[in-house]
């Protein structure tokens, strides 16, 4: 049932994570899933918090007529704090006893853990782009777990950060977004998820759609952008143009902090995706120079997140 709804293959082993999308007949990206295999028959699904109702009705109204399927909605029954940074290995050792080394528990895996008193489902990656865990608990034990993360942190300077910040972070290394760079109008080719689309796995939605665009060629590509502003970044949906000519347009952008550089996320014409093409992009109604960039600007190589 599930393998037939998104385009990735599904994770084989317990405790795997993949990243899958659902597809549009079409092509287009209707969800995004973070899938945890929990057993041979059963699966935690992870989708946008603003998609709940959505990504619900859309699996209740596939699911099996003849009960050999089997949808539980907790989500007003868990709360995830999200702990992410080069010291969040040694925070979390101090209040937990699993081992989380990375032989032990390598980055995309999860395991079911307890922190303090809390029974965790802690899952090893997040939309940051560093050392990291989602921690996925029961949210009556949110304060408690709250409490001791932060008691855990305070020697290693543990703080708080917000949506912007975590914004900025996502598109320094060009984590693209449900419903902003991931929608319906662009299938998962020209997002540049091609390695998400398990195109000789079998039949699922949007496949032939994918194959016929395959065949076809790509008319759009995604890309990051190096932008020089005067004042102001980009938010979204900014046109891009070189010369008189429009060629794309920008769903997203924040100043990069950690790299000290304005970027933007964008989809383009394929002849102007390859690195070091110049285009403009136009900011409150004037337009400043860009120029595309390779792929996730900051730690590339993923070390970060495998450390």
């Amino acid at each position: 049932f599930l393998d037939r709804l998104v385009a990735r293959r599904l994770p084989k082993a317990a405790g795997r994570i993949h990243l899958a999308h659902a597809l549009t007949k079409r092509g287009g990206v209707r969800s995004e899933f973070t899938i945890m295999r929990d057993g041979p028959e059963r699966f935690y699904l992870v989708s946008s918090g603003a998609a709940e109702r959505y990504d619900h009705d859309f699996l209740v109204k596939r699911a099996p007529a003849d009960g050999s399927v089997r949808i539980d909605n907790i989500t007003t029954g868990h709360g995830v704090l999200v702990l992410v940074g080069p010291s969040a290995r040694d925070i979390l050792a101090k209040i937990t006893d699993a081992d989380l080394s990375n032989a032990a528990f390598p980055w995309l895996t999860g395991q079911h853990i307890l922190i303090g008193q809390a029974p965790v489902r802690a899952m090893r990656l997040n939309f940051v782009g560093d050392l990291g865990w989602e921690l996925h608990h029961p949210i009556e034990f949110q304060r408690h777990l709250f409490d001791a993360l932060m008691a855990a942190g305070a020697e290693s300077g543990l703080g708080l950060c917000g949506m912007r910040a975590m914004d900025s972070l996502r598109i320094e290394k060009s984590y693209r977004m449900w419903g902003q760079d991931l929608t319906r109008d662009y299938t998962l080719l020209e997002a540049g998820l091609d390695r998400f689309a398990a195109l000789d796995k079998g039949e699922f939605v949007g496949r032939e759609a994918l194959l016929a665009q395959k065949e076809a060629g790509v008319p759009h590509r995604f890309v990051t952008l190096e932008v020089q502003p005067d004042d102001a970044d980009c938010l979204g949906n900014e046109p891009l143009y070189q010369g008189a000519e429009m060629v794309g347009r920008c769903t997203a952008g924040a100043y990069g902090h950690f790299i000290g550089k304005s970027l933007a996320l964008a989809y383009v014409r394929p002849e102007m995706a390859k690195p070091g093409t110049a285009l403009e992009v136009e900011i409150l109604g004037r337009r400043v120079p860009a120029v595309v960039i390779p792929e996730s600007p900051y730690d590339p190589d993923n070390a970060s997140l495998r450390a």
